[in-house]
């Protein structure tokens, strides 16, 4: 029930609260159009997010370029990338990112201010996968595409002025798990960790079904209000994954992978008003226990999905800057081990 969840408006900070006020207001007048829950209604659903995402993306760093590509061979067809270059520069390092939106919205647009500040702090190329949405595309076909982009850029990366053997894999919710799904799959189906030096994990869950934060967080404003205590029984994870997938070691990583080995440096964020806090911590606690370099950041008055609301929440930039920062310890770790 929803009324034995937090007060989340008397929890979250000034700033936060002035986050959701602007956010509410904006809905008044642009009422919610579409449903993910229905095909006639994804499309509809999907453009109303960019709508309302795009006042989010004005401003912020400029890059000194940026290129859309289509990268062929994919698994599901051409996958559409972005680049964006701060300095253009030969052997820049690699960030891929995958936008979050529940796995059925998003892109490169919704997302374009957080990786474009995520490039300016880190001096990489930040590189934005536009993977194919569900439920049109079912898991695991997200990961798929984006094992076909890492390594395409490390084959080809030098072309394009990039370093192919020095890669961060990152990405905020939904995302954050295809980043880790896909690290796991290099690893386990091709036996590649070399290149892979740190991954950036924004609020992700990992494939917890269920925790006291999922049971005391998540409202109408950020969208993740649970109708059940599974997670897996939420309307995004129905658009995204059969049932019969829920074991699956790239979805339930915590549960039915192994993570004693070839786990890069990994960065783990998350605000503490979240119902995917918990997730957090304990994929922090089991990547610690197994000797990873690791670093858990959680923000009190925090809630989901922060990474947006650079425009009016300053600590969104304290927060990539530190995300920055880990990147390049990272690869002075790897290079040195």
């Amino acid at each position: 029930m929803l009324g034995n969840k937090y007060d989340y408006m008397h929890r979250i900070t000034p700033q936060m609260r002035k986050v959701v006020e602007h956010v509410e207001t904006w809905k008044k007048t642009n009422p919610m159009r579409g449903s993910w829950t229905s095909a006639e209604g994804i499309e509809e659903y999907r453009q109303w997010y960019i709508e309302e995402r795009s006042w989010w993306n004005e401003g912020g760093p400029q890059m000194e370029k940026t290129d859309d590509i289509w990268i062929p061979g994919g698994p599901h067809g051409q996958i559409n990338v972005r680049l964006h270059y701060p300095k253009v520069r030969e052997n820049m390092p690699i960030i891929v990112f995958n936008h979050g939106g529940g796995y059925v919205c998003g892109n490169n647009d919704t997302h374009s201010r957080i990786m474009r500040i995520l490039a300016d702090k880190s001096g990489c190329c930040v590189i934005g996968v536009n993977y194919k949405l569900a439920p049109e595309a079912r898991f695991p076909s997200q990961i798929e595409e984006n094992v076909a982009v890492v390594r395409y850029f490390r084959e080809l990366g030098a072309v394009l002025g990039l370093d192919g053997l020095v890669f961060c894999l990152g990405g905020d919710s939904g995302g954050s798990g295809i980043s880790v799904g896909t690290t796991l799959w290099l690893r386990n189906e091709y036996n590649e960790t070399d290149y892979i030096t740190a991954q950036l994990l924004y609020y992700g869950v990992g494939g917890m079904k269920d925790s006291p934060s999922i049971r005391l967080w998540g409202n109408e404003f950020d969208e993740l209000v649970f109708d059940k205590p599974v997670m897996a029984h939420n309307n995004y994870d129905k658009a995204f994954i059969n049932e019969d997938q829920l074991d699956s070691p790239y979805y339930d990583m915590m549960m039915n992978n192994d993570l004693s080995w070839g786990i890069a440096p990994t960065f783990i964020a998350c605000g503490e008003a979240d119902p995917g806090v918990d997730g957090c911590v304990c994929l922090y606690e089991m990547l610690q226990e197994k000797g990873h370099t690791v670093k858990l950041s959680t923000y009190p008055g925090i809630m989901h999905a922060f990474l947006h609301y650079s425009r009016m929440l300053d600590m969104v930039y304290d927060s990539l800057q530190e995300a920055a920062d880990f990147v390049a310890r990272a690869r002075y770790i790897k290079k040195n081990k």
